[in-house]
């Protein structure tokens, strides 16, 4: 699900952050502010002035500001009228940049709304994108417990009644970070990368079936919550049964991934079985992880151990 945000939403939300105000008259309000790819990888949402690759989010900053002065009139105007060409919605001036009235009036006849902004150049370029890759990032809306362990993001997945919740809480117990039960919103934050985090407005709330709601933060303190975090493997519990007993990796050889968002993400799946501690095979596999990004596979050194073993004895 791609988010869409209008000029009137844009300067609702985040007039206090930028401190932004209007320079041109309140116009192109209703118009959708867009994101896509440029050829070259790049995304055209916000950026300097650029004549030849205009964004959609255009800032003038005083470096900009003194270039535009050191046109004519006549070269000045072909350059802004090219903007209007280009699906540029918004022109945001950093605190100290400068444009004339003919100019701001130019752009406001295009509907192209103008902002003034209090904050310094880079200040503001580096806000804006991440004020605006937060908002207008594609989301999906997935059922599970999202945690935080050992730093590794786990997300927790299995029909309802498997236990998901009972093992979130377990981990809790543990020391470490919930970000969200039940429902986790996933959002594609940066090539590769996908952040989840709680779609509601708090994450301290828990329902376990037998004891009800449970408040995370009253029983283990805030540093048991996150707010958000990156996710790094997924979890999918499912019953152990006498059909299913084959069905599970014993070495640790096989990959499998779920796409989420654009993104394969590493998936696992666990059985869930009386007298099995799923907190800890949880901990052990989020640390697992970690040696297999710092290029240690524990699979592939006993392989290699049991292969030297038996080299060595058919040479003995």
């Amino acid at each position: 699900m791609q988010a869409e945000l209008t000029v009137r939403e844009f300067h609702q939300r985040f007039q206090t952050n930028l401190k932004l105000s209007f320079l041109s008259g309140q116009v192109g309000l209703d118009r959708v502010l867009h994101t896509s790819p440029h050829e070259d990888g790049h995304d055209n949402l916000a950026d300097y002035l650029n004549a030849i690759r205009p964004t959609t989010i255009v800032i003038i900053g005083q470096r900009e500001s003194a270039y535009l002065e050191s046109l004519s009139d006549e070269q000045r105007r072909r350059l802004l009228e090219g903007l209007l060409h280009n699906h540029v919605c918004i022109v945001i001036l950093s605190h100290k940049a400068t444009m004339t009235h003919r100019d701001i009036k130019l752009l406001t006849r295009a509907s192209i709304a103008v902002f003034r902004s209090e904050l310094k150049d880079p200040l503001l370029l580096d806000n804006l994108r991440y004020f605006m890759g937060q908002t207008l990032a594609q989301k999906s809306i997935e059922h599970g417990v999202f945690i935080d362990v050992f730093s590794v993001g786990i997300f927790i997945t299995g029909e309802s009644g498997v236990g998901k919740s009972e093992l979130g809480l377990s981990l809790v117990a543990r020391g470490h970070r919930l970000i969200a039960d039940d429902v986790t919103e996933f959002s594609h934050f940066a090539p590769g990368v996908i952040d989840g985090t709680h779609p509601g407005l708090s994450n301290e709330f828990m329902e376990v079936r037998g004891l009800g709601i449970l408040n995370v933060r009253a029983m283990f303190g805030s540093n048991a919550l996150r707010r958000n975090k990156h996710l790094d493997m997924i979890f999918n519990m499912v019953h152990f049964t006498e059909q299913n007993r084959h069905h599970f990796d014993r070495l640790g050889t096989e990959r499998r991934t779920r796409n989420i968002l654009g993104v394969d993400i590493p998936e696992l799946t666990l059985p869930v079985a009386p007298g099995r501690n799923m907190a800890i095979l949880v901990e052990a596999a989020a640390r697992n992880h970690i040696l297999n990004k710092n290029g240690y596979n524990a699979a592939e050194d006993f392989i290699e151990q049991q292969q030297r073993a038996i080299h060595a004895n058919s040479q003995g």
